[in-house]
């Protein structure tokens, strides 16, 4: 059995506070959602994802920030937090009938 990162980090060289995520086994739904949360974010100039291969579940997601790239990852782990938390609202709603 072999175990991978689900998630890694990569730093951009050319571009200054920017960074990329690459997430495994996961596709557009993760991305959009991902993206969507990173744009409420106003000390964001930049994101974005791609899922490099339709077959293969895996995507990219770029981030540029205003300030340093250590808050960049802050504010990843945060916004998963974030997600965790809706998802788990969503889950144990109620719908009227």
């Amino acid at each position: 059995m072999q175990i991978t990162k689900r998630v890694s980090y990569e730093r951009d060289t050319k571009i200054i506070n920017a960074a990329s995520f690459t997430i495994e086994r996961e596709d557009h739904t993760i991305g959009n959602i991902v993206r969507m949360q990173l744009h409420r974010d106003e000390n964001v100039l930049f994101a974005g994802y791609k899922l490099p291969h339709p077959l293969k579940y895996k995507i990219i997601i770029r981030v540029c920030y205003l300030t340093s790239i250590f808050i960049l990852s802050y504010c990843f782990v945060i916004l998963f937090a974030m997600w965790h938390r809706g998802a788990n609202h969503y889950a144990t709603t109620t719908i009227p009938t």
